[in-house]
């Protein structure tokens, strides 16, 4: 069989990786159009099969070493047998349709580890008329990383320009002291608590109350006018006493209803998928029944409009499910509501007005945000040399708010989880060191170091913990950093940075915002939601989904936070995720955000959701032992006319973040 790579082959291979987040090089765009043909799969397939083995092993680059154990994983994905090298000719396999693969979400892919390379697997492995060499390529260290500065992605519908070309365009440096604070009408822990010791009762009564509480959103979501077609079909089936189209879970009714329950597994363990859907009702209304969910007509193609034939699903999502369950154990849905969204915030137009272009705040110039998200070192050292560059390019820029996320002194670092880390005293010698004192040498005294040497410096940071932080209690919701000096062997050092460069000044303005996770903050007009936790790769790993468009997978996911307004709506919680349901209200969304960083290990992106928002995941500052990627956020000023016409009328005005707003994700 020909495996000559084809210029249309491999450039649908380059769309289907980049759909997925991968980027592809030619040399590997050829190598895996080859093996399209050879084992008979399409390229996006074949990109579906990465995005799946990359969240499985843990990896989030497509190069030689990467594309060496990703080939291995598709033997089992070809239905070919254990002791078969992908690459072997394919010619006389018999075609038959157990030969076509299913995709990654309906069947379970084997997947082998990659041996150490050996004599043997230098040997060239034929491949039909071509031979396809795995050589073993060296782990590239951070000092060795290319591409620096590189934007990986980008969201910039209007071509704005960057916060620093606008300052360089300005006769000054446009630099404000932006206004940081919680959400008013947020709720979050402000120091350490007794955790864990919730009884089963009180964490049942947690779920039945945010159910309910759900339930009754999704009926004032929906008016009257959304359920009439709903109601003159009924009407030749049910009783006409019986006017209301919600109905418990569990009832039987001939006639169309629609339910609010949450998504359960019924299997306990393993992913969701479209056998093991169950609805869960309330105890209050439907004293706790599950039943089991059918999607067929939503599954298949054609059966149903444009706009109602996708879906994403995961356990302990709340739902809306409108359809016929005439047995009262399986409803047909034949249409799925994934959420309702918290109400948008709106805001006075002269309040607009004085913060886009008040002389003491933005003054016509954009709002600058950098965030980012540990770990600040890689694996292979406790230098924190990525760190110390993305500081030394904040000291240059000069942006208005730069939110870290942890974890600062990760608990997964190998020198760090070998419990003797060590660390430089003043005459070069190396001591033991506790976390606390990772963090302040590391972080306190970086940051401390950058403010002495320009104290009039405006840059405010905000500092986010991580349950993957050694040094804090390992819970969700989690408490802010103490800033403040507790004793000898707990000072984090943040003290010193406060007062670095101004230490007689008098009513200082807070450099360092200690938050906790999640958080939903005001940063002057705009509210910014954060969580540290990777609720995108918790939730990517037990979701089941259909039809969805190519490339929009991390969105829909980011999108169920908004819509089950939650920081972390998946119950079961993954392990690890560490959560306390008695405090379940303190991660909760008080209304839609403007913008809502999710840090992942998953590919970076920024993208608008549910019409108001925009989501950004900066991905993570270093990946293993090299560099990874941080996320720039430029909030340009609404016009200044618009604002002062709307102020006359006393106008109230949504912020209107997707038009003027420019994120860069871009490499360390």
């Amino acid at each position: 069989m020909s495996t000559v790579a084809t210029p249309k082959l491999k450039s649908d291979v380059r769309s289907a990786f980049k759909s997925v987040g991968a980027e592809v090089t030619d040399a590997l765009s050829t190598r895996i159009a080859a093996l399209s043909t050879q084992l008979r799969l399409s390229p996006n397939q074949l990109a579906e099969a990465w995005e799946a083995h990359s969240v499985t092993k843990n990896v989030s680059v497509l190069d030689d070493v990467s594309f060496a154990a990703y080939r291995s994983s598709l033997a089992g994905l070809a239905g070919d047998n254990n002791n078969r090298v992908v690459g072997t000719s394919f010619a006389k396999r018999k075609a038959s349709p157990s030969s076509v693969t299913p995709t990654p979400n309906k069947s379970k892919v084997k997947r082998e580890q990659l041996a150490t390379p050996s004599s043997s697997s230098s040997t060239p492995t034929t491949a039909g008329s071509k031979n396809i060499l795995i050589t073993p390529t060296k782990t590239p260290t951070y000092q060795e990383r290319t591409s620096r500065g590189e934007v990986v992605s980008s969201y910039n519908p209007h071509g704005l320009p960057t916060a620093a070309a606008s300052r360089l365009s300005s006769d000054d440096d446009g630099h404000i002291a932006a206004s940081i604070q919680y959400h008013p009408s947020s709720s979050h822990p402000t120091k350490s608590y007794r955790h864990m010791f919730t009884p089963l009762e009180a964490r049942a009564q947690v779920l039945e109350e945010r159910l309910t509480m759900m339930s009754d959103k999704f009926q004032e979501a929906h008016s009257e006018s959304d359920e009439v077609a709903v109601k003159q079909e009924n009407a030749l089936y049910a009783d006409a006493a019986d006017s209301s189209i919600w109905a418990p879970v569990g009832i039987p009714k001939q006639n169309t209803v629609r339910c609010v329950g949450r998504i359960c597994n019924e299997a306990h363990e393993g992913r969701l998928n479209r056998a093991s859907l169950r609805l869960e009702g309330s105890r209050q209304h439907s004293a706790g029944s599950r039943i089991h969910l059918d999607l067929q007509a939503l599954s298949d193609s054609g059966s149903q409009s444009e706009d109602k034939r996708d879906y994403s699903l995961f356990p302990g999502q709340i739902v809306a499910v409108e359809g016929i369950n005439s047995s009262g154990r399986t409803i047909l849905a034949s249409r799925l509501i994934e959420g309702v969204p918290p109400p948008s915030e709106k805001h006075q137009a002269r309040e607009l007005l004085d913060y886009h272009h008040g002389s003491e705040r933005q003054d016509g110039k954009p709002l600058s945000i950098v965030t980012l998200c540990g770990p600040f070192t890689t694996k292979d050292n406790l230098n924190y040399d990525p760190l110390q560059d993305i500081v030394y390019s904040i000291s240059r820029d000069k942006p208005d708010v730069v939110i870290m996320c942890g974890p600062f002194v990760d608990a997964r670092q190998p020198l760090v989880k070998g419990g003797e880390p060590t660390i430089s005293d003043e005459n070069g010698n190396e001591r033991k060191a506790t976390y606390e004192e990772l963090f302040s040498h590391n972080v306190s005294q970086l940051l401390e170091e950058m403010y002495q040497n320009d104290p009039t410096m405006k840059t405010q940071f905000v500092l986010v913990p991580s349950v993957e932080d050694a040094f804090v209690d390992s819970v969700y919701p989690q408490p802010p950093f103490v800033k403040e000096r507790q004793h000898e062997f707990a000072d984090l050092g943040l003290d010193f940075v406060e007062s670095a460069g101004r230490e007689n000044e008098k009513n200082r303005r807070n450099r360092v915002h200690c938050v906790s996770n999640p958080c939903t903050l005001k940063i002057n007009e705009l509210t910014i939601g954060v969580t540290s936790s990777d609720v995108l790769f918790h939730i990517s790993s037990d979701e089941c989904n259909a039809n969805l468009p190519p490339g929009t997978r991390m969105t829909r996911i980011a999108q169920h936070l908004i819509q089950q307004r939650s920081y972390y709506p998946l119950f079961p919680a993954v392990k690890g995720a560490s959560l306390d349901l008695a405090k379940a209200n303190q991660w909760e969304m008080p209304c839609q955000p403007d913008i809502l960083i999710v840090p992942s290990k998953l590919a970076s992106f920024a993208k608008p959701v549910l019409e108001r928002t925009i989501v950004v995941n900066p991905g993570e500052l270093t990946k293993n032992t090299t560099g990874g990627t941080y996320a720039t956020i430029d909030v340009h000023p609404m016009k200044r006319d618009t604002l002062e016409d709307a102020a006359e009328a006393d106008m109230e005005m949504y912020s209107g973040i997707q038009d003027r707003v420019r994120v860069d994700i871009k490499r360390i």
